[in-house]
């Protein structure tokens, strides 16, 4: 590496050498001659030489790398490790946040792996003898809920027929002539038309009723039930017009105050005591469908038990545990993120953050750059930018180290334009040939960017060289005389030459007063 460098640096030095002894061949050649018409003539003796073009222009060092770390998450700094001017390594942690509520979730999430690896473990295993023998005294035991919900329904079907029963044939039939015949009447006057003739209807629909119902009353399939629920509705709707007949009656001949007062407490206590039945049917129904519905599933769980543990079973247990897993691991994650490490080796610049602050989210806390990696950034006006390509040689000088020549390469040219006081440049980046522990950021530098030289090639000065349009021409001495002379140009040298490429031979004698 030091080898290259100072091949590198021997390179450039040799190159301003070579401007030094252009100058002179130009200075030592030129002598001054009277031509044959009395006017001083300035002379040239053509002669090969290198030719070098330059770019010139000011830069500033800057870190290769400049990183700005800021936390993805809210939180509490909990320490600070470092200053500014800090000399960190890759790696080294930088702010941490308080940590505490992550860490209790993390043990929580371990904790949950450890769970559900002991459930994967059972169900690997398969189910106890005594797990078995639970579920069956579960099982027996739902057995006799649901004999104890049949007994109880059936308890309340017989005594929902008993008690509608009672209120057809010993209530309403009271206020009936012939009232279990086919062609029942009502005695008593009735409130409005009609209800005379629904009641005498409604007792020979009771009494079909009751003779079905009769049949079935001990009965507790759903069927049965539902159907239950139906008559009693059907006796509840004929009572309550039985009420509103009775409840119409005034004291006359035929009735007195005391027997009107004593039909109608007879009629609503039976009607009170049809809704109390109707609404036990209702709580019996449920208790049944519940003691049904738990010996269902006291039966599944003994079979799942006796089968032992299927393949799915234990896949979906293997889920929950890679599950928990990844939670442990996202929480190990979440910790990581609270705490800032150096992403390089180098210098802290910043530090906008002390113990006990809150940060936010996305905000810059701490800046790094690498400190024994710098280049040198320049911007290059459009007018020269075109003779600038990546790779160019380099000699860089400082103010900061008066005497001393650095040398780098053109590594980067940026495509898109910088406009800097209205004028387009363009940023071109150089890097050192080699590290120098002298350097520092933010020096200011010139730049001599070399864009293109060749060797042992005719030159003239730029200043002998008479333009027309766009033709070039020179007075070449031809005898006693200087001959208006065409020639082809080529590379314009930072010496003040230019390049011959046609027109003119090595020993050739110019006249440079072209403007005298």
């Amino acid at each position: 590496m030091k080898k290259h460098a100072n091949t590198a640096l021997s390179f450039i030095k040799s190159h301003y050498i070579l401007f030094g002894i252009g100058a002179l061949v130009v200075a030592g050649i030129a002598y001054s001659a009277s031509g044959g018409n009395g006017i001083k003539a300035e002379l040239y003796t053509v002669k090969t030489a290198d030719v070098i073009q330059k770019v010139i222009v000011n830069g500033k060092t800057k870190p290769v790398d400049s990183v700005e770390l800021a936390f993805e998450a809210n939180g509490t700094v909990r320490s600070v490790s470092v200053n500014v001017g800090s000399r960190v390594v890759a790696g080294q942690v930088l702010v941490t946040l308080d940590q505490s509520r992550v860490y209790a979730d993390l043990l929580k999430a371990q904790a949950n792996v450890a769970s559900e690896n002991a459930r994967l473990d059972e169900i690997k295993t398969g189910t106890r003898p005594e797990e078995i023998q639970i579920a069956k005294t579960e099982v027996t035991n739902a057995e006799l809920l649901l004999s104890d919900a049949r007994n109880n329904i059936s308890t309340k079907l017989t005594d929902a027929y008993s008690k509608s029963d009672d209120a057809v044939k010993n209530i309403a039939d009271q206020f009936f002539s012939n009232p279990r015949s086919d062609s029942p009447q009502f005695n008593l006057s009735t409130p409005r038309a009609g209800l005379k003739e629904e009641l005498n209807v409604g007792r020979v629909q009771m009494g079909n009723l009751l003779d079905v119902w009769a049949n079935v009353s001990t009965d507790t399939s759903a069927v049965a039930v539902a159907k239950a629920e139906q008559n009693l509705l059907a006796v509840s709707s004929f009572m309550d017009k039985i009420a509103e007949a009775i409840n119409s009656q005034t004291e006359s001949n035929n009735l007195s105050q005391a027997t009107i007062t004593s039909y109608k407490t007879s009629v609503a206590t039976t009607r009170s005591s049809l809704n109390s039945t109707l609404g036990a049917i209702v709580t019996a129904k449920e208790k049944l469908n519940a003691a049904q519905s738990a010996l269902t599933v006291a039966q599944n769980n003994l079979s799942l038990k006796e089968n032992g543990s299927t393949p799915q079973a234990v896949k979906a247990q293997e889920a929950k545990v890679l599950q928990a897993i990844a939670d442990v691991e996202y929480k190990k994650t979440e910790i990581a993120k609270m705490t800032l490490r150096s992403p390089q080796s180098g210098i802290v610049t910043i530090r906008d953050v002390s113990p006990g602050e809150i940060v936010s989210a996305g905000k810059p806390v701490i800046s790094v750059i690498s400190d024994n990696n710098l280049e040198l950034e320049s911007n290059v006006s459009e007018i020269s930018i075109a003779k600038v390509s990546v790779g160019d040689k380099v000699a860089v000088s400082f103010d900061a180290f008066p005497g001393e020549l650095f040398s780098g390469t053109v590594t980067y040219i940026e495509p898109a334009e910088t406009i800097i006081d209205g004028v387009v440049n363009y940023k071109v980046t150089v890097a050192f040939s080699e590290k120098y522990p002298q350097m520092k950021s933010g020096l200011t530098s010139k730049l001599e960017i070399i864009t293109e030289e060749k060797a042992g090639v005719l030159v003239v000065p730029q200043y002998s060289v008479i333009t027309e349009g766009e033709e070039t021409f020179v007075l070449k001495q031809s005898g006693e005389e200087f001959v208006k002379t065409k020639v082809m140009l080529g590379l314009k040298g930072q010496d003040g030459t230019v390049e011959v490429l046609s027109g003119l031979a090595a020993g050739d004698v110019i006249n440079m007063s072209v403007s005298k």
